[in-house]
């Protein structure tokens, strides 16, 4: 068995309080950030190997004074539990050398990593049953049966048998089931589900993943997600034969950079999905809550070297000073929670 490690961030942020330091403070610092010594590789469950399936986990943690990781959290997954808890298990035995900051050993509290659980001999393209489903969905999908087609979709999720070949064209149908449903949300996530995917571009063809990244760049503009849509334009100027759309699309990009840069609020839509949290990374250095709709418990907010958990209050308002750069946070609810997460302007 085969199993790949793809580090996908590591990000420098430190969070405080609006009420706990004055804006007039400066922070002049060094800061040495943790480096890997030790990852330990997570045992490939034996259920799933048995199974022939395949798939990916993205997780947040915290690497400690001492270097330890601590705290991992589940942030993304394609979805079976088993990739979860063995990603979780083999996370907590990494070890790092600890971040330094003028001469102290620091946490570093803003970490990403997706771990993809290949097998080395994967079976090529798609099961006769996963093909067979797939292809019901794709056709009540074409006579309009929407009804039919989310049946299909969430009886093929919940039996969650396929390799990455499988799960790059389910998280596919399941954006096309949820565009026609009107469900932007879930069309978002799944076309997010797709690109995460090892090798999705060769599952589905170049143009199919042109197609879907052009989407999810669309999608983020209107979801106000500026910063996630700029940087999928960067990987849509990656992609070959990419130069129509990013001729297209380039007008766009601008526009986000500029809404960015100039508009007092930005408002994102947040909602508690089923696991019981919902991620964003800030896109600047103030936020505040409103319009609540159920219940939020707590925001937790990691950053390069300092994290910090609150309970949620609407309309109060935190504030990160700009040389700390950005941070990446987790707010946690009962499912279902609607929410808006304002961002705003460092002098609006």
């Amino acid at each position: 068995m085969k199993l790949s490690l793809l580090v996908l961030s590591l990000f420098s942020n430190v969070l405080i309080a609006d009420t706990a330091l004055s804006s007039s403070v400066e922070l002049v610092e060094t800061v040495i950030p943790a480096k890997a010594i030790e990852r330990v590789p997570p045992k490939y469950p034996t259920l799933a190997a048995r199974s022939g399936n395949e798939g990916w986990v993205q997780i947040s943690f915290v690497v400690d004074e001492n270097g330890a990781v601590v705290d991992p959290i589940v942030e993304d997954s394609s979805g079976i539990r088993g990739f979860e808890k063995a990603s979780l298990r083999a996370i907590k035995q990494w070890q790092y050398s600890p971040a330094i900051r003028d001469g102290e050993k620091i946490e570093q509290c803003r970490n990403s990593v997706q771990l993809d659980f290949r097998l080395d001999k994967s079976t090529k393209g798609g099961r006769k049953r996963f093909v067979r489903e797939y292809r019901k969905a794709t056709e009540a999908l074409k006579t309009n049966d929407i009804l039919l087609a989310e049946q299909l979709i969430t009886k093929m999720g919940e039996e969650k048998i396929w390799n990455s070949y499988e799960d790059a064209w389910f998280w596919m149908l399941k954006s096309k089931v949820a565009k026609a449903q009107g469900q932007v949300n879930v069309q978002l996530n799944s076309i997010k589900r797709v690109v995460f995917s090892g090798n999705s571009s060769k599952h589905i063809g170049e143009v199919a993943f042109l197609n879907l990244l052009r989407q999810k760049f669309v999608l983020e503009i209107q979801a106000s997600l500026f910063s996630d849509a700029l940087n999928t334009f960067t990987q849509i100027e990656q992609q070959p034969n990419s130069d129509k759309v990013v001729s297209f699309l380039e007008q766009y990009a601008i526009q986000a950079r500029q809404i960015l840069k100039d508009e007092d609020y930005i408002v994102v839509q947040g909602k508690i999905d089923s696991d019981g949290d919902w991620w964003h990374s800030l896109s600047r250095n103030r936020f505040s809550f409103s319009d609540i709709s159920g219940t939020l418990d707590s925001v937790e907010l990691r950053c390069a070297n300092k994290r910090e958990k609150y309970t949620v209050a609407e309309n109060t308002e935190w504030k990160i000073p700009e040389s700390w750069g950005r941070c990446r946070i987790m707010v946690v609810g009962d499912n279902q929670t609607n929410f808006n997460l304002v961002e705003i302007r460092q002098d609006a």
